[in-house]
């Protein structure tokens, strides 16, 4: 009865989101009648290289790898594939989990899973729409969802997830707005929706009438669903079927907030906020914070307050990961406690681009997290560029910084050697279905055209 309700939600979201885009369509239209028409756009990225990883025995394995990223472009509308073949030493496509079919190639839903992306709109406008890949995701201020991301064990479980964000001002109607994201359209099991409101925007008092007051609630209705193709049930309990086991372990945290613009002044910007949460059956938390923001600089800060069985960004990068176990590991937050964020982000001589957080709790028995990335500005370089990505929670000393656990992070240079062809070097830290932390390296000839 719940997948057929979700069926019909489903439904409902993307009619509604494209319907959106329909009528977003229609008033562009309008507008454009005396400006540039929009353009068709077409980018293929060719990729061959190595990759390796586990198998279904735990063992390391390579592939030689041929890889086909088209991507389409009209307008504001943009799609991307995935067309990713690859060979072990027999030349037959990759079978991880030993069962004798090539993986991600057999079913209809496979066929789909090739979708990387389809979107409308870039994140921060009005209206944007998203299916596909997310890297990372953060409904509101980031209390309840915080980076999450449904490719964490990409490419060998692929999940067509689902970002649908409208601002009312879209139809000259800010007093309301909605954003949300399902982690797979094909399976709703993550499902998240943020609604807030400017209530006072008729007001004309500055500062106060820009109040924005919210409310979000986010679940998870397989939290045990299974991942492992080494399990037994894989097959099973895979997508689109969930696990039965689930049906009374699920996931329910619920939370509410209010963010005012204290200073908007030329290219200086202070935002403040606060929120407060409540995971159901287990414990509450909040937050207070502000973000300042001076042209090329800016610098965020939280204070936080955290109750027994309660944690920040329940569903966080690393959700995918500890999904089974996390809700009943809150028992052993047994005190409440405090904590706190700090973060910044700038550039350097428009040449480098640097962001860098620290979070830790006062007296909690989990170490610090540090969140940092590090990219260099497109054509800043001539013929190189490069980024750094890095994700380390539970800190405990200075060596652990450079341990496995804990750990996402991919550091990506590129050397181009023509205007079409640029050499990659790929090395992640991530994880494999089966929970355990894994090195990737990948090295590509990536062609673009």
């Amino acid at each position: 009865m719940v997948k057929k309700s979700l069926v019909i939600m489903l439904v409902l979201l993307i009619a509604f989101g494209f319907g959106i885009v329909g009528v977003a369509f229609g008033q562009s239209g309008d507008d454009e009648k005396s400006s540039e028409k929009p353009k068709f756009g077409f980018n293929m990225n060719l990729n061959i290289g190595l990759s390796s990883y586990e198998d279904s025995s735990g063992q390391q394995i390579a592939f030689q790898k041929f890889s086909f990223f088209p991507e389409f472009s009209y307008g504001k509308l943009g799609v991307g594939l995935d067309l990713t073949f690859e060979f072990d030493g027999d030349f037959k496509l990759r079978d991880l989990d030993n069962d004798g079919k090539a993986d991600t190639w057999t079913k209809f839903t496979d066929y789909l899973y090739k979708i990387y992306y389809v979107r409308y709109g870039h994140k921060g406008d009005p209206l944007y729409v998203r299916a596909g890949a997310i890297e990372t995701y953060t409904l509101g201020h980031g209390l309840i969802m915080e980076g999450y991301n449904n490719i964490l064990f990409y490419p060998q479980i692929h999940q067509l997830g689902l970002n649908v964000d409208l601002d009312g001002s879209l139809f000259n109607f800010p007093l309301i707005g909605f954003e949300s994201i399902v982690d797979d359209v094909l399976d709703w099991d993550i499902i998240g929706l943020r609604v807030y409101s400017r209530p006072l925007m008729s007001l004309d008092v500055p500062i106060i009438n820009q109040l924005k007051v919210g409310a979000s609630f986010v679940t998870d209705l397989d939290p045990l669903e299974v991942y492992d193709p080494r399990n037994p049930d894989y097959e099973k309990y895979r997508s689109p079927k969930d696990n039965p086991d689930s049906k009374d372990n699920r996931v329910k945290e619920f939370g509410i907030d209010t963010e005012v613009p204290l200073l908007q002044k030329g290219k200086l910007s202070i935002i403040s906020y606060a929120d407060y949460a409540k995971i159901g059956g287990k414990g509450s938390g909040g937050l207070i914070g502000s973000t300042l923001t001076y042209d090329w600089f800016r610098f965020i800060a939280q204070l936080r307050f955290f109750g027994k069985q309660f944690v920040m960004s329940y569903f966080d990068p690393y959700y995918e990961l500890d999904r089974a176990t996390k809700y009943n590991s809150l028992d052993t937050i047994t005190d409440s406690y405090m904590g706190y964020l700090l973060g910044t982000g700038f550039s350097i001589l428009n040449l480098l681009q640097f962001q860098f957080s620290w979070s830790d709790g006062f007296n909690d028995a989990e170490g610090p997290r540090i969140q940092s990335g590090l990219s260099t500005v497109e054509g800043a370089i001539p013929k190189i560029d490069a980024s750094f990505a890095f994700d380390k929670k539970d800190i405990d000393n200075f060596k652990d910084l450079f341990s496995g656990a804990d750990t996402i992070m991919q550091l990506t240079v590129g050397y181009k050697v023509s205007g079409m062809a640029k050499i990659v070097f790929i090395f992640k830290r991530t994880y494999t279905p089966s929970g355990k932390s894994t090195d990737q390296t990948f090295i590509e000839t990536q062609f673009s055209f």
